[in-house]
């Protein structure tokens, strides 16, 4: 099954298709090092400059961001889980929306159970492309934590103790 793609890059933008492997988008991302999109159209941040091609590969790890979608996965697999809404800053990029944590786990170890691509729920990513503010909402935003600058609760829920430190490299 193809979905809708879009990646974001440290000065670029890529939307297509890519070919699902297994039940979510998840899934896929947490496995696969390289994502292969379809009919891709790679756009620059700041000059717009756009390239069209049949297929691009993007490494997982070039990705500081990316919008999901496709199906949820079977209902069995899921867990009762908390909603914390969050704050994360990802190279050009800020993206707030719904961290899931299982009961009452911690910011801090939801962030780091699980692949590099954090899911963010009910989610928007905002950026500056060519000068002008793109603000965009989706059902999914998966977040590089490996290459945020930070994280952190929704100002109104903002306590020093709830702070993420996110290692720097």
């Amino acid at each position: 099954m193809f979905i809708g793609f879009t990646g974001y890059g440290v000065d670029f933008i890529v939307r297509g298709r890519v070919e699902l492997d297994g039940e979510r988008l998840t899934d896929m991302l947490e496995r696969t090092e390289e994502i292969l999109v379809r009919d891709a159209v790679l756009e620059g941040l700041d000059d717009l400059a756009h390239v069209e091609l049949p297929d691009y590969v993007v490494s997982r790890s070039e990705l500081l961001a990316a919008l999901g979608g496709g199906p949820r996965g079977s209902h069995t697999h899921r867990i009762r889980a908390t909603a914390r809404r969050i704050q994360a800053s990802v190279g050009p990029y800020r993206v707030l929306g719904r961290l899931h944590t299982r009961g009452d786990g911690t910011i801090a170890e939801r962030l780091f159970d699980g692949g590099p691509l954090v899911p963010l729920t009910d989610a928007t990513i905002a950026y500056v492309i060519a000068g002008i503010l793109e603000v965009r909402d989706a059902p999914v935003v998966y977040v590089n934590r490996d290459l945020a600058s930070w994280v952190r609760p929704e100002p109104h829920d903002v306590s020093l103790a709830s702070l993420v430190a996110l290692p720097t490299w």
